[in-house]
């Protein structure tokens, strides 16, 4: 799929958006007094959106900007694509 920078933005925030209504929701849970294992169910589905969000933020910067880079500063474009990684594995 060829999605231009503009749509893959707006999914970009549409992920933001739903990891966010999750945040609220697991912070009335937890208002709420709701059992400790549910709490950690929310939680764990907040940790899968949040590694979901960064895995598709990386294949953006793949698609539209590391190629740019790569056809001007191979060295740059490694460097990049360095800390980039290293910034995942944290």
């Amino acid at each position: 799929m060829n999605e231009t920078k503009q749509e893959r933005r707006k999914k970009t925030l549409h992920r933001i958006h739903r990891i966010q209504g999750q945040l609220a929701a697991l912070e009335k849970s937890i208002q709420a007094d709701t059992p400790c294992k549910d709490v950690v169910v929310q939680a764990r589905a907040i940790e899968k959106a949040m590694t979901s969000l960064i895995s598709h933020m990386f294949e953006g910067f793949l698609r539209h900007q590391y190629r740019d880079i790569m056809q001007t500063d191979r060295d740059q474009a490694i460097q990049e694509i360095s800390s980039l990684f290293k910034l995942i594995n944290q």
